[in-house]
């Protein structure tokens, strides 16, 4: 606190000298001087603070000392008087003897008898130090509150950045999240259920980490991880949801198509009938040819997507059937209609999303295991992060 205090003084004066210059002119001077003035007072209200609080604090390390001193006295005492009445009894072993008094059983040896009072004179030397070591720090501790009640107080949000630094059960719920959140992740690739479960611990951890950062009290670094792999979470997800309309939409296109094609095959088939008849057989056959075009339609979309194979699923999509399964449904119908321009473009476009899922999912799983792999594996890491940290907002 002393060396604090010079330094707060040694500050103060350097910003009063700064505001009393006369060497800078202009408006941008005068807001500089302004500013230098206002935190030279600060600074000094915090050097009083820590010189007085200084003062008190080196009165109560010499009541703490004499307190000791007695105690300590009182201990040797005590063990003087104890030393006795070991010995007496050990007397009293070896002689095969026993004295006592006729009143109250107290020994009538007057070594004895000094030695307890010796020892219970002890005992009181002992609460004198305790009730004197007491009042001190009682009075101590007035003077510092007294001190510390000044014209330097602190605003919420100083209180608010002292409560997260005091909370160290913040760190190990964020690490606690932070790992069950990369298992989930690693595991959502087979239970794809798992995937909103590691998204919203992510986000948690995200959150704690950001708190931490703002009151200085975390680094900045671990908030951009966590932004990083919410954000590659939330490419994957998009990702797999747009596969998912793409494999809808090209089973829509398909079932236009083959409504089509089961349509004109059934027209070409009765050409020759319909050119024959007249009337109402003609429009008969017309709705026929419209029947078995809808039928071939409700076939496709009533088909159940392709089984895939541990390879295809692995390879496709790193362990995720239903995407496999999706890919694999596109891909069939755009080789069903390969003069399809717009089947063809639908399965461009999964394959495109495809790629941008297997990336998020490569990119935010290896920054995770970089991450904590680093931080167990180096203090150099650590301490890279620690350079990251900035508090937002007035240290007073």
């Amino acid at each position: 606190m002393k060396k604090i205090a010079k330094k707060l003084r040694d500050q103060a004066a350097a910003m009063q000298a700064i505001a009393d210059s006369d060497g800078l002119k202009g408006k941008y001077a005068d807001k500089i001087g302004e500013k230098a003035r206002g935190l030279s007072k600060r600074l000094d209200l915090a050097e009083d603070r820590y010189r007085e609080v200084k003062g008190h604090l080196d009165g109560w390390a010499d009541d703490m000392e004499t307190a000791q001193k007695k105690a300590d006295r009182a201990l040797q005492d005590a063990k003087d008087a104890q030393r006795t009445l070991d010995a007496h009894k050990t007397d009293d072993t070896k002689g095969g003897t026993k004295k006592d008094s006729d009143k109250g059983g107290a020994s009538e040896d007057p070594a004895v008898k000094r030695a307890e009072e010796d020892l219970e004179e002890a005992r009181r030397k002992l609460n004198s130090a305790v009730s004197f070591y007491d009042e001190r720090a009682d009075h101590y501790a007035s003077k510092i509150r007294s001190s510390i009640d000044d014209d330097m107080e602190d605003s919420w949000w100083n209180d608010f950045k002292a409560a997260v630094g005091d909370a160290d059960w913040l760190d190990t719920l964020a690490d606690k999240l932070s790992d069950i959140s990369t298992v989930c992740g690693l595991l959502a690739v087979v239970f794809p259920a798992l995937g909103p479960v590691a998204a919203a611990l992510a986000g948690i951890v995200a959150l704690i980490h950001v708190i931490q950062a703002v009151t200085g009290n975390g680094s900045w670094f671990d908030v951009l991880m966590d932004v990083t792999a919410l954000k590659m979470m939330r490419n994957g997800t998009r990702a797999a949801k747009a596969i998912k309309g793409l494999q809808n939409r090209s089973r829509t296109i398909s079932q236009g198509l083959a409504k089509q094609k089961r349509a004109t095959e059934s027209m070409r088939a009765s050409a020759a009938r319909r050119s024959a008849v007249r009337g109402r057989a003609s429009r008969l056959h017309r709705s026929l040819d419209v029947q078995r075009g809808r039928a071939a339609a409700t076939r496709v979309r009533n088909e159940p997507l392709p089984e895939v194979t541990k390879q295809e699923v692995s390879r496709t999509t790193f362990g995720d059937q239903t995407m496999a399964k999706q890919m694999k449904d596109i891909r069939r119908w755009r080789d069903e209609h390969p003069d399809s321009q717009e089947l063809r473009n639908v399965a461009g476009e999964a394959e495109r999303q495809l790629g941008v899922h297997r990336a998020s999912w490569l990119v935010g799983t290896g920054l995770d295991l970089a991450d904590k792999g680093g931080e167990r594996m180096t203090d150099e890491y650590e301490r890279t992060k620690d350079n990251m940290t900035a508090p937002v907002g007035s240290q007073w």
